[in-house]
């Protein structure tokens, strides 16, 4: 048989006080350290996929490739695997030239307004 401590065994380290008060170093005030609430710091930007994009737009696959081809929206950045990601400003770009597509704008002339 091995003089393994029993399961029940607990270490007692030299800052530590064994007779149930809270060990030295550990602070009794338990704001401390709390992450302020959502209303106190600013939001997590929210990034998109192009699949959320189709998404959230209805726009078939061949038209929103056609528009990243045509420079017309842009990929905010990439994941290490690399998909394209988008913020909520290039979603509302994308939203702003579906509108614009179906009240008969061009291409060319969406381009010129974005100035892309």
């Amino acid at each position: 048989m091995t003089d393994s401590p029993s399961p029940s065994a607990t270490a007692v380290f030299d800052d530590q006080v064994t007779d149930g008060a809270a060990p030295t170093g550990i602070t009794s005030d338990l704001t401390e350290g709390i992450v302020p609430a959502a209303a106190d710091r600013p939001p997590l930007a929210r990034f998109y996929m192009t699949s959320d994009l189709r998404a959230a737009t209805g726009l078939p696959r061949t038209h929103l490739d056609y528009y990243l081809r045509e420079g017309l929206i842009l990929p905010t950045a990439r994941t290490e695997s690399g998909y394209l990601l988008f913020d909520e400003r290039e979603l509302e770009t994308l939203r702003g030239i579906i509108a614009e597509r179906q009240s008969g704008v061009s291409i060319r002339e969406i381009r010129r307004r974005l100035g892309r």
